[in-house]
């Protein structure tokens, strides 16, 4: 085992250690905004977001089990799962410095890392959903990977609505999987999955939440939510309507800039392996397409997520993510015609992997800067002396 490698695996088992000691301290306080989203049921009505919470709600009602203790076990069982599957990818990083740039981009698994408040959000879910697709997929034959596509998108989107904007993510998967199955994607997989979607649409759109629903759902979960549970956190923002979260946008020019900017730097070296790149695959014509375009069209398919929440910098993370596992798809399956690689020193190339992952990030809401990570520490140390 190489010396990068001893370090990846140390860096996944810290991160893996730091999110449950994070979202432990979450849990400790019931948080209103990390730890009451896994809370929400359908206790007083379908309602958005609720999935996970009624499934985890039923558990503690027939096995009387603290709901409380369950989230935490369930939540640390996701990072588990998560970390299994970043561990999995190590193997099909090689030796290459770009795809351990792509590996480490800031806008990925340690992303949440740089900015804690992230940790113990359903992000995670997205992760181990796709990568689930990419490792697993031949277990799957063609008619149950349909199923698992279709399945994905009701268990995903009902957990968290945003997740509704990342299915193409996972449908461009699908059909990359069918294509190097020499199976081709017919018209009639194209029309469930968009009425899965418009159902998933419409079921959100018309079980939005109200005071009703939000007050219900905490008397279910009373011994186990804060006192002011209706009236703070996600709790709260559940009894909101869609146009109450769009009128509440303060997006100003800086905004826009530091977020273009950061998914300019997060996107860099993967965007650069896909421009250099070129599908094997004829199916659709799709080698013909440059694949760099293909992230973006993905990208451009997430931006309705920007207009109805704040949360950009998770928005972001959740893109790369999605792409980074088509990436490592493209890898494993070797569907590249050409390789691109770059060759640094190896000691410019360990700072500059410092400068680039782990100096910066973004906050993940209505950034105004950038955020230098060893700011704090350095001015402490200063301070001291």
């Amino acid at each position: 085992m190489t010396i990068k490698s001893r370090f990846l695996y140390l860096l996944i088992l810290f991160c893996l250690i730091f999110q449950i000691s994070k979202f432990y301290s979450f849990y400790s306080e019931y948080s209103g905004w990390q730890y009451i989203d896994w809370i929400i049921n359908y206790q007083g009505g379908f309602v958005r977001r609720g999935l996970i919470g009624e499934f985890l709600f039923q558990i503690h009602k027939v096995l009387n089990f603290d709901i409380d203790l369950l989230i935490f076990t369930f939540v640390s069982f996701l990072y588990l799962i998560s970390s299994f599957f970043l561990v999995k990818v190590l193997k099909y990083l090689d030796n290459s410095q770009i795809n351990t740039l792509i590996f480490l981009s800031p806008g990925f698994f340690l992303y949440p890392i740089m900015n804690s408040e992230v940790i113990g959000r359903k992000d995670i879910l997205f992760l181990i959903v796709i990568a689930t697709f990419v490792f697993f997929e031949k277990k799957f034959n063609n008619k149950n990977l349909l199923l698992l596509l279709i399945f994905s998108i009701f268990f995903l989107s009902l957990s968290h609505s945003v997740f509704l904007f990342y299915m193409p993510y996972l449908f461009f998967l699908f059909f990359l999987i069918k294509s190097v199955r020499k199976t081709k994607i017919n018209y009639s997989e194209i029309i469930i999955f968009s009425i899965s979607l418009l159902a998933v649409f419409f079921l959100i759109y018309l079980n939005q939440g109200d005071k009703f629903i939000v007050s219900e759902i905490c008397k279910s979960v009373q011994n186990f939510v804060s006192p002011n549970c209706e009236n703070h956190g996600q709790m709260f923002w559940i009894g909101k309507n869609l146009e109450t979260h769009v009128s509440v946008q303060d997006v100003k020019p800086s905004h826009f800039f530091i977020y273009l900017l950061s998914t300019i730097f997060v996107y860099f070296f993967l965007f650069i392996k896909f421009y250099n790149s070129k599908f094997k695959i004829k199916d659709r014509n799709i080698n013909k397409l440059n694949p760099a375009f293909i992230l973006l069209i993905l990208f451009l398919l997430t931006l309705p997520a920007y207009y109805l929440g704040s949360d950009w910098g998770r928005y972001i993370c959740i893109s790369f993510c999605g792409s980074f596992f088509i990436f490592v798809y493209c890898i494993k399956e070797k569907l590249f015609l050409k390789s691109y690689e770059i060759k640094l020193n190896k000691i410019f190339f360990i700072l500059f992997t410092f400068f680039y992952s782990f100096l910066w990030t973004f906050p993940f809401y209505q950034a105004e800067q950038i955020k230098f990570t060893l700011k704090k520490p350095i001015l402490q140390i200063i301070e001291k002396f």
